[in-house]
């Protein structure tokens, strides 16, 4: 049997190995020496002499392989020829033989020294070099000069551009270890992060050349750093723990994904956290224990590469001058950039630390290497629960104009804030295995925070607002701990949160609980009524301000909500957003501060419904019958939305399309916004005409992610949708606007059958239904209005879902006035405000469970999905 037929043989060896029983380490270096001995084998073969040693670098030099890594190697020659060279091209075209993905160079001793100043990413992997076969004396000659290079007189240039680096690759993969799919090699918190000191410490310290080649040389490495006091013994064998994790991590990756993967991809983390032995438990899934250990993991490795490297730098003194200004007798600010010690101390007292956290708020300086390392070494030591001047002094950093939540993250960094707050300890890596959560909890809550207090420089509504507050710290802890309650449960987590903010606030005597609790209880409301809800109505506007005893209530929940949602995901936040949840805002605003009642609401809204139609009535008549555009406003249902989605200009072409046309035909019109697209469609009301437009819409690549639906008294419907191109995500083209005018012509024209359509377009994506559907909500759930049902619809995002419901709806004899389309990434909450065939109410409890199986019905056939009645 071949050399390379054993090493296949020992990567399938690998998918049995379980974690309890083989340390990553182990199986790293069963995978270089079967690596080792095939090239030493091939090497062989070819019966090479001269001054040539095959030399790794790379992962493969460091005793680092994962199953399908790239395999670095380097042909080391003391001069090149063209034998050399048809030796080298022969050795290389067998390995490259031998399905591994072979990274390859060919040197001479020289042109290794001459990467120094040309190539600091090559100069660092020949710092990872190691000794595979051929000339042992040649090899030795070259880690030699390497060394040499290394700790010469300009070794600080490349250092600088390591820690240079480092800080680059952090801002390139998000500047956090906590992801939904982190980089398990270049992440913050990654494997890069030891690679990172490991290229540092051979540049600077000698002793960091003796490494053992006979096991990882990044363990090596952190066996040196505590075998010289570098590290305490706690910190030495967390971060091997940690270590040892993510190559296990690494390694199970690309045996599920066989390839080289380094993502944690969404779809691949529970067969990952599988391999490694979790499974679920009565709280969590297996994949969200595994996840949690994933990030408290890298945290390990971050702090351990950002205390030194920001000792490197200290040590280089990047943009340090030295002046030193006094700020108490235990601490100074340096240069106005670094906090450093009075005094070397092995610890400080709880008062001491706060202390030194609320010169970072108030300077924006950051702790030098050396205070760092003594808070950390501080936080076990001391007691924080019962020293009243803490609070007083968290207090004081919460009601800061700046530097609020930088200092809370460094708080957090340094596991100062879990101390202080414990159940923040355990949102420390809290993760929700859906798209919709990008971050973990806590990492979640500080971008939460951080949001709000950049509106402090922002000139729109929200910034003014913000700048108002006069209790920030109130708002502040409504944010902290907001999403507490998940760290015990996710279902009602609003409530069990405003509890534990109730037991930490009242321990610290603060004055102020019950507005924090007010906050936490109801972060979820804004958002709800914004986006789920018609609030034009005066009955759900009155509901929904009754909340609030004040309008700085009311201010500090839309900071609050906009805080939340704004950090919750990238592609979250979004103008439409912005713009309900401020049209919310708006019509609240006056009601919560005139403590207006019901009958006042009516009134302020028919005041705001005239003075708006006179306006236009006012701008239009030069260009339209005076009689049709008062025909048109005396057939609007009252309370809708209808004058606030739409333009003056885009109430003229209502107006003018349903005089010129009669209506028909249906009427689309186009406008193409920021990467989405706005349809608006004119028609008569019909059964089925909403499930209609959605089905045109969907078999045209239009994905539906927010819909108006507007009902004229005389039937007349107008109907405004915001789409974007399923395929690229932008704003749908020309071409794309021109088919789906077409189709709908046909369609409401009888010329075409919409099922075909459909089916034709379903057809052709049939789209994979993805293991994050499991974890959405489906759910149809039922609640009244003044005048309507309204029936909300958890679902998975699928294809044509509108469409399908819309449709399911009319076959069953609903009408719909009104509806709210939400689609998240993790799936879609759309709400519709319907009526029977008899213009009633469904109030039957069994009417209600039939209908909702028949929409549940079609959720649960667009998912492949088996539905169980109730």
């Amino acid at each position: 049997m071949s050399a390379g037929s054993e090493i296949e043989i020992d990567f399938e060896k690998l998918r049995s190995f379980r974690r309890e029983e083989r340390n990553a380490f182990e199986i790293s270096k069963l995978l270089t020496q079967s690596l080792d001995k095939f090239i030493s084998s091939l090497y062989d073969s070819l019966n090479i002499r001269g001054y040539i040693a095959v030399v790794a670098t790379g992962g493969y030099g460091r005793v680092e392989l994962c199953p399908k890594s790239d395999v670095d190697i380097m042909f080391l020659v003391e001069s090149k020829d063209k034998k050399i060279e048809s030796i080298a091209v022969e050795f290389f075209q067998n390995l490259w033989n031998s399905k591994f993905n072979i990274g390859h160079s060919f040197r001479t001793i020289d042109e290794c020294l001459e990467l120094f100043d040309v190539d600091v990413e090559s100069w660092a992997s020949l710092l990872e070099s190691r000794f595979v076969c051929g000339d042992r004396n040649l090899y030795d000659h070259f880690i030699w000069k390497i060394k040499e290079k290394s700790l010469g007189d300009r070794s600080l240039n490349f250092v600088n551009a390591i820690i240079e680096g480092n800080k680059l690759r952090h801002q390139k993969y998000g500047n956090t270890i906590k992801l939904l799919e982190p980089n398990v090699k270049k992440s913050a918190g990654g494997l890069r992060d030891l690679h990172t000191l490991l290229w540092i410490f051979k540049s600077i310290d000698p002793d960091f050349w003796n490494l053992s080649e006979d096991q990882s040389m990044c363990k090596s490495m952190i066996e040196l750093m505590f075998e010289k006091g570098m590290i305490s013994e706690e910190k030495f064998y967390a971060v091997i723990d940690a270590f040892e994790f993510l190559l296990w991590t690494r390694i199970k990756l690309h045996l599920v994904t066989e390839g080289i993967t380094d993502v944690l991809d969404f779809n691949v983390k529970e067969k990952v956290a599988f391999e490694l032995g979790y499974v679920d438990d009565v709280n969590k899934r297996g994949v969200e224990i595994f996840m949690r250990d994933y990030y408290l993991k890298a945290r390990e490795i971050l702090m351990l590469n950002k205390i030194f490297t920001m000792g490197f730098e200290e040590l280089l003194n990047l943009g340090l001058s030295g002046e030193v200004e006094t700020l108490d007798n235990n601490f100074s600010l340096r240069d106005g950039k670094k906090i450093i010690l009075n005094t070397l101390k092995e610890s400080l007292n709880p008062e001491e630390i706060f202390t030194a956290f609320l010169y970072k708020c108030k300077t924006g300086a950051d702790f030098d290497e050396s205070l760092k390392k003594t808070i950390i070494n501080s936080v076990d030591k001391v007691d924080f629960s019962n020293e009243i001047n803490l609070a007083k002094i968290f207090i004081e950093i919460l009601n800061s104009k700046s530097g609020v939540a930088s200092t809370l993250e460094l708080m957090h960094e340094v596991g100062i804030l879990g101390r202080y707050i414990p159940i923040f300890d355990k949102l420390t890596g809290l993760y929700q295995h859906n798209r919709y959560h990008y971050f973990t909890v806590d990492e979640h809550t500080l971008r939460a925070i951080g949001n709000a207090e950049k509106l402090f420089l922002d000139d729109s509504n929200l910034g003014e607002i913000f700048r108002n507050i006069k209790r920030r710290d109130v708002l502040y802890l409504g944010i902290l701990f907001h999403d507490a309650g998940k760290a015990v449960k996710i279902e009602g987590h609003a409530e069990i949160g405003a509890e534990i903010a109730r037991d930490f606030l009242s321990r610290i005597n603060f004055d102020a609980v019950e507005d924090v609790c007010f906050l936490v209880r109801n972060h979820l409301l804004m958002e709800q009524v914004a986006f789920r809800r018609n609030f034009y109505e005066p009955e759900t506007l009155h509901s929904f301000a009754s909340n609030f005893k004040s309008k700085e209530q009311l201010d500090m929940l839309y900071i609050l909500t906009y805080a939340d949602l704004s950090a919750v995901n990238p592609d979250v936040w979004t103008s439409w957003k912005a713009q309900l949840l401020e049209e919310l805002y708006l019509l609240t605003e006056p009601v919560v501060k005139g403590k207006l009642t019901l009958e006042e609401i009516y009134s302020l809204f028919e005041e705001r419904t005239n003075r708006r139609i006179a306006s236009i009535i006012s701008s239009l008549s030069e260009k339209l019958n005076r009689e049709e555009i008062e025909n048109h406003f005396e057939n609007l249902i009252e309370n809708d939305s209808y004058l606030d989605v739409f333009t003056d200009v885009e109430i003229g072409e209502h107006i003018k399309a349903i005089s010129e046309s009669g209506l028909r035909k249906v009427d689309v019109v186009f406008y193409h916004k920021d990467r989405y697209t706005e349809i608006t469609v004119i028609t008569k009301d019909a059964p089925f005409v909403l499930a209609r437009i959605c089905g045109v819409l969907s078999a045209n690549d239009a994905n539906i992610f927010d819909a108006r639906i507007f009902t004229r008294k005389d039937g007349i419907v107008i109907d405004k949708f915001r789409v974007f191109d399923y395929v690229s995500g932008e704003a749908l083209t020309t071409k794309q606007c021109e088919k789906i005018k077409q189709d709908m012509e046909d369609v409401f024209n009888g010329y075409v059958n919409l099922d075909e359509l459909f089916e034709r377009h379903r057809r052709k994506w049939k789209r994979k239904i993805e293991n994050v559907r499991k974890n959405v909500k489906i759910a149809v759930e039922f609640e009244d209005s003044k005048d309507y049902t309204i029936i909300d619809v958890f679902a998975p995002d699928s294809l044509g879902f509108l469409y399908k419901v819309s449709r399911k709806m009319s076959e069953i004899g609903l009408n719909i006035y009104f509806a709210k389309i939400a689609t998240r990434t993790d799936g879609i909450v759309d709400s519709f405000y319907v009526l029977d065939l008899n213009g009633n109410k469904i109030v039957d409890d069994e009417t209600r469970r039939k209908i909702r199986n028949e929409i549940l019905s079609v959720i649960y056939e667009l998912n492949n999905l088996k539905l169980t009645e109730e």
